[in-house]
C-alpha cells in the first residue's frame, strides 16, 4: 500500500451511542460528547457517558466542538478507553 492510500484509510467505530472515525493518524471525529476532561497539546479525554476517551499524541487540538460532536487534529499516536 502507498503512503497516501495509507493516509487515507478511515477507521470507524461504534460503541453504545458513541461513533468515532478515524482518519489515518492525523484527525478523529468522534460523536457522542458530553464534555472535555482534560485538554492539552499531548493529551485529550473526552466523556463519552459510560467511560472516557483519550488521546495521546503531539500538536493535538480540537479543531470543532459542537453539541455531541467533537473534532480532534495532530498526529494521535494512541487511544484509550478509560472505564
Amino acid at each position: 500500500m502507498k503512503k497516501n492510500q495509507r493516509d487515507m484509510t478511515v477507521l470507524a467505530a461504534n460503541l453504545d451511542s458513541v461513533h468515532m472515525e478515524i482518519s489515518g493518524n492525523r484527525e478523529v471525529i468522534l460523536e457522542g460528547n458530553r464534555g472535555v476532561v482534560e485538554y492539552g497539546d499531548t493529551s485529550i479525554k473526552i466523556n463519552v457517558g459510560k467511560y472516557i476517551i483519550g488521546f495521546t499524541g503531539r500538536g493535538l487540538h480540537i479543531q470543532c466542538m459542537r453539541d455531541c460532536d467533537v473534532v480532534i487534529h495532530g498526529f494521535i499516536t494512541a487511544i484509550e478507553y478509560i472505564m
